[in-house]
């Protein structure tokens, strides 16, 4: 366990995801024929002209959860908040208040 100088802190353990867990909700079998996808794929927010640091903030996140690669047994929560933190920034006081205007 560590504590992190943001005032966050990690551990490492290998526990069962809950049964209800997001990552086991079936997928969706509705089709969005304009988009030509499954109707859950989010919208894009993005462009391609940000493809490179999308693709940097999420190997920045894998690598994170997964310890550079050494453990495969990751928590997929953790991946996400990872990619968050690559995408977002820290959510700092700061960055609270600007989301707030």
């Amino acid at each position: 366990m560590n504590k992190l100088p943001d005032g966050s802190g990690f551990f490492v353990a290998s526990l069962p995801l809950p049964e209800g867990h997001w990552l086991y909700a079936p997928r969706c079998e509705a089709w969005d024929e304009t988009r030509d996808t499954s109707a859950d794929t989010p919208h894009p927010i993005l462009t391609h002209a940000n493809r490179e640091a999308v693709i940097a903030a999420v190997r920045y996140a894998l690598r994170g959860v997964t310890m550079c690669g050494k453990e495969m047994d990751f928590d997929p929560d953790a991946l996400v908040q990872n990619a968050v933190y690559a995408l977002c920034g820290p959510y700092t006081p700061e960055a609270r208040l600007l989301e707030q205007q």
